[in-house]
């Protein structure tokens, strides 16, 4: 083996022991980047950037449906986050075939990368990341109770589903609210997809819990996945580098 090969694999390895040690800054950076990003599009839409904006609007629309009735605005003069109904996003130019493709305008804002659900997602993960990586509370969430964290998501994500593909009705005006709740809301509380309402809080809420629970399954085992790493690679390059006539500091890695 070359010294320059031994140099490249020695680099390498420090890299690996750097994110062993590090795992869950890159972890939690990635949720966070996500969202970043999110926030990003409809932020370079209203700096007049649209070319940068929708290039990110392409980027997530495979994982996304980004339809702009279930999706959070921001950047309009009223500030903050808004969101809107379909009846007003068809007024606004909206055309049914392609929703999609409606991302706002100056007069009502720009809407989020991500919809509802997603953006409640990860948020979850986020916090859910930076909860346990703080030491603030370190659950373990086994496989059978992680199964208890994604089936309400699950459950509202295909009863959506097949109202919308099957013509089910089951949840176009969700009479099942109606009657749990005895009518007392007005009529877009049951119908609606804004803040406030039945659909809204069922996106947000399943969204977040799915999140909370991911994160928890998922750090455990990375945990125990790099700390296995750090203890393969932590004596071993502390003795490569204090036998090398030309030591690097471990402390450094």
């Amino acid at each position: 083996m070359t010294k320059q090969t031994q140099k490249f694999i020695l680099f390498i390895q420090k890299q690996i022991l750097r994110l062993a040690q590090h795992w869950e800054l890159a972890v939690n950076g990635v949720f966070a980047l996500f969202l970043a990003g999110a926030i990003a599009a409809p932020l370079l839409m209203s700096l007049g950037a649209t070319d940068a904006g929708e290039w990110l609007y392409r980027q997530y629309a495979p994982h996304d449906h980004q339809l702009p009735q279930r999706s959070y605005f921001l950047f309009s003069p009223a500030g903050g986050l808004q969101t809107y109904s379909l009846a007003q996003v068809l007024d606004w130019g909206g055309r049914p075939a392609n929703l999609r493709a409606f991302v706002g305008n100056s007069e009502i804002g720009w809407k989020m990368a991500l919809n509802h659900r997603m953006t409640a997602i990860f948020i979850g993960l986020l916090a859910g990341g930076l909860v346990w990586s703080m030491y603030l509370w370190q659950p373990r969430i086994t496989p059978a109770l992680l199964v208890f964290f994604v089936f309400p998501m699950l459950l509202d994500a295909l009863s959506h589903m097949a109202d919308e593909r099957l013509g089910f009705n089951f949840r176009a005006g969700n009479a099942w609210s109606v009657w749990l709740t005895r009518g007392i809301m007005p009529p877009e509380y049951y119908s609606g997809t804004t803040i406030g309402t039945i659909n809204w809080w069922l996106r947000t809420v399943t969204g977040l819990w799915f999140g909370l629970g991911t994160a928890w399954y998922l750090f455990p085992y990375f945990d125990r996945r790099f700390t296995a790493v750090r203890r393969e690679l932590e004596p071993r390059l502390r003795r490569l580098t204090t036998d090398s006539p030309h030591p690097d500091k471990f402390t450094a890695v």
